[in-house]
C-alpha cells in the first residue's frame, strides 16, 4: 500500500486492490482508515470516521499499537496494523513526521486459515522432537554404552570375581579409553598388591618363630590337621638350657637357639619340617621312613656341634621324644614320649599307648582324690580378681574365680576342672561358688561381682534354681554379672536367651567371656541379649609388641561399642597395655597388672 500511494494511487484505487484480495481469499476482510493528520490533507471519509469513532481497538491502533485478537464466539481473527510514516511518505503527507501514524489497516479472517499452518508446524515440531529423541537414544545406547557403561560393568564384574575367589594375586584388567576408569583400575590393582603384601607378612609372622625364623607351634598344629598318612613327629628338648640362660643371659641363649635351629635344618636337608615350640623345645615333622639308627645318627651329629660366642664354647645335648602315627594327637603323643624320656633318663624315647594310659590314669586318680577331699573339707573357695574402671580409675568390680586349698597349697582350675567334669562333680563346684560369693557380698552395696556359668551349668536345674534363689534374696542383685563361659559351642540360643531373660528380671547383667577365641564370634552377640563383652587374652597379650594386634583389637572394640555394650579386657600385664586399651576406650581392665586374684577384695 505504501508503494502504491507513492505512485499516486488514490483511496479508491487502493479499495479496488483490497476488493480483489478479498475475492481471492474467501472470508478475508480488509479495511483502511485515515488518521486525522491524513484527513487534514486528503479529506474525511465519513463512514470510515464513524467506524473509527465507534471502535476502541481501531482508536488504540491509531495511537501506534498493533492489535491481534480472536473473537470468542465467531473465531474470527482480527489484526490491526498502524501504518507509520516514513521519510518517503512526507513528500505527500507534508504535515506528518517520521513514525507518526498515517492510518490503520484492519484485517479479519477465519481462524481456520491459520489452523492449517499451526497443525503443520505442530506436525513438524513433533516429528523433529521424535527424531531428536531417537538420535539421543542412539548416542546413549550405542556410543555411551560402548565407551562408558560397558567398561564400568566389566570393571565391577572383575572386582566381584576377585572378591568371591579371594585370590589376592588376581588383577583387574579392562580395556578402556576413559582416563578415570584407567586410574580406578590401576588404583584397585595397587591396593590388591598392598593388601597381599601385608597379608603375606601377617601370615609369615603368624606361622613363624620370631627368634629363629623357623615354623612355630601354630604352624605345626595346622600342618598336623592336614596329615592323612603316618609320619614321624620328634620333639627335641635342649638339656640344661635353663642353666645356660640364667648364667650367660638372654643374649647368649637366643644366639644358641638360632644356631641350633640352623644346624637342624642343615641335617634335615629339606626332608622334614622344623618348628620351634617354646623355650628350648623344637619339633620335626618327618614324613619319610626313618630308622632308629638314622635318628641316633642325627642326634650324634647335633651333639657334635660346638657353638662359639665370644670366648665361650657350648655343646648342646638333647632329649628326644617321638611318635610314628597318623593320629591327630601326635603332638600330645610326642610330648608324653619326651616326658617319659626325661623320667627314665633316656636319650630317645618312642611313644606307645601304655605311656598315655599310665600318664593319664595317675594324674586322674591324684586329682580325683584331691577334689573329693576339697569337697568333703569345704576347701573349694572363691578368689576375687579385681577389674579397674577406666573412667574413674577405681576398682569397683571383681570376677569370682574358684580355687582349691590343700594345706598351704592353692590350686587353680586348670588342675581340677577337667577331672570334675569327667567325674560328674563339676555342678558341686559351681553351686559352692554361687553360695559363697553371694554370702561374701551380702552387705556390700557399691561393688559388682561376676560368677562364671558354663552351658552345662545353665542346663543343670539344681544349679540354676540355686542362682535364682540367691538373686531373689539378694538386695543388690543389680551388682551381679553372670559370665557365660565358652566351654562348648552354643547352638540352642532359645534355651540360653530364656535363662538370660530370667537373670535380667533381677537387674543382673550378662557377660560373654573369652570373646575372640574358641567358638566366640559376633553371631553370639547378635543372638544373645548380653550387656558385657570380655576380650580374650589372646587378643590382648601382644598389644604392646605387635601393631597388627592393636589394629584388630581397636576395630573389635569399635564394633562392640557401636552395639552399646560394655567392653572388658583380660590379660592386662603392663602399664603399656593398660594405656593402649584406655586410649581405645575399653571400659574395664583385668589382669595381673591391675591385681592378682585374692581371697579378699580391696576395701
Amino acid at each position: 500500500m505504501n508503494t502504491r500511494m507513492q505512485e499516486g494511487w488514490t483511496k479508491d484505487d487502493l479499495n479496488g486492490v483490497i476488493d480483489r484480495l478479498e475475492n481471492i481469499r474467501k472470508g478475508m476482510s480488509i479495511s483502511s482508515y485515515r488518521s486525522k493528520q491524513v484527513e487534514e490533507i486528503f479529506g474525511i471519509v465519513q463512514k470510515d470516521r464513524d467506524i473509527v469513532n465507534s471502535d476502541a481497538k481501531i482508536q488504540k491502533a491509531m495511537l501506534g499499537e498493533e492489535i491481534f485478537s480472536v473473537d470468542d464466539e465467531t473465531g474470527i481473527v482480527r489484526f490491526l496494523y498502524p501504518m507509520k510514516s516514513s521519510t518517503e511518505c512526507n513528500h505527500c503527507h507534508i504535515n506528518a513526521s517520521e513514525n507518526s501514524i498515517n492510518g490503520v489497516l484492519d484485517i479479519s479472517f477465519p481462524h481456520s486459515d491459520i489452523k492449517v499452518s499451526l497443525d503443520t508446524v505442530s506436525f513438524y515440531l513433533i516429528l523433529f522432537f521424535i527424531l531428536f529423541i531417537l538420535l539421543i537414544a542412539y548416542i546413549f545406547f550405542f556410543i555411551i554404552n560402548k565407551k562408558m557403561v560397558k567398561p564400568v560393568v566389566e570393571l565391577t564384574n572383575n572386582i566381584k570375581q576377585i572378591e568371591e575367589s579371594k585370590d589376592l594375586a588376581s588383577r583387574v584388567d579392562i580395556h578402556t579409553n576413559i582416563e578415570e576408569l584407567g586410574i580406578l583400575q590401576n588404583s584397585f590393582n595397587q591396593l590388591l598388591i598392598t593388601i597381599k603384601y601385608y597379608y603375606d607378612e601377617l601370615i609369615k609372622k603368624l606361622y613363624t618363630d620370631e627368634l629363629t625364623s623357623v615354623n612355630n607351634l601354630i604352624k605345626l598344629q595346622q600342618d598336623i590337621e592336614k596329615i592323612d598318612e603316618k609320619c614321624y613327629l620328634f620333639i627335641l628338648d635342649i638339656k640344661s638350657f635353663g642353666m645356660i640362660n640364667r648364667v650367660y643371659g638372654n643374649k647368649v641363649a637366643d644366639f644358641l637357639l638360632q644356631e641350633f635351629a640352623i644346624n637342624i635344618e642343615k641335617l634335615l636337608k629339606g626332608n622334614g619340617e622344623l618348628y620351634r615350640l617354646y623355650g628350648d623345645e623344637f619339633a620335626i615333622l618327618y614324613k619319610s621312613k626313618i630308622t632308629e639308627s638314622e635318628i641316633l645318627d642325627y642326634v650324634t651329629k647335633l651333639r657334635s656341634y660346638i657353638y662359639k660366642y665370644n670366648d665361650s664354647e657350648f655343646i648342646l645335648d638333647v632329649t628326644i621324644g617321638y611318635t610314628h602315627s597318623s593320629d591327630k594327637n601326635i603332638l600330645e603323643q610326642a610330648t608324653i614320649a619326651l616326658k617319659a624320656a626325661k623320667q627314665h633318663n633316656k636319650l630317645i624315647y618312642q611313644y606307645d599307648d601304655s605311656l598315655a594310659i599310665k600318664d593319664e590314669d595317675s594324674n586322674h586318680i591324684l586329682w580325683l582324690n584331691k577334689l573329693d577331699k576339697a569337697i568333703e573339707n569345704n576347701n573349694i573357695i572363691p578368689y576375687f580378681m579385681p577389674m579397674k574402671n577406666t573412667k574413674t580409675g577405681k576398682i569397683d568390680k571383681y570376677e569370682t574365680l574358684v580355687r582349691i586349698i590343700e594345706n598351704d597349697n592353692i590350686y587353680t582350675p586348670d588342675k581340677f576342672i577337667d577331672i570334675s567334669i569327667a567325674s560328674g562333680k563339676y555342678p558341686i563346684i559351681t553351686q559352692t561358688i554361687i553360695k559363697k560369693a553371694f554370702e561374701y557380698f551380702n552387705d556390700i552395696d557399691d561393688i559388682k561381682f561376676s560368677i562364671n556359668f558354663s552351658l552345662s551349668d545353665i542346663t543343670n536345674e539344681e544349679t540354676t534354681d540355686l542362682l535364682f534363689k540367691y538373686l531373689d534374696e539378694y538386695k543388690y542383685s543389680q551388682n551381679v554379672v553372670i559370665e557365660l563361659l565358652e566351654t562348648e559351642e552354643i547352638s540352642d540360643f532359645e534355651l540360653l536367651n530364656k535363662f538370660i531373660n530370667k537373670v535380667k528380671k533381677y537387674g543382673a547383667k550378662i557377660a560373654i567371656d573369652d570373646f575372640g577365641s574358641g567358638y566366640s564370634n559376633f553371631n553370639y552377640i547378635l543372638n544373645l541379649d548380653i550387656d558385657i563383652v570380655k576380650l580374650d587374652r589372646c587378643l590382648i597379650e601382644n598389644l604392646y609388641t605387635n601393631q597388627n594386634s592393636v589394629v584388630v583389637v581397636s576395630n573389635i572394640i569399635k564394633a562392640i561399642k557401636e552395639l552399646d555394650l560394655t567392653v572388658v579386657a583380660e590379660m592386662v600385664t603392663s602399664q603399656e597395655i593398660e594405656s593402649i586399651l584406655t586410649i581405645h576406650e575399653v571400659d574395664y581392665l583385668q589382669g595381673f597388672h591391675i591385681g592378682k586374684p585374692q581371697k579378699d577384695i580391696l576395701i
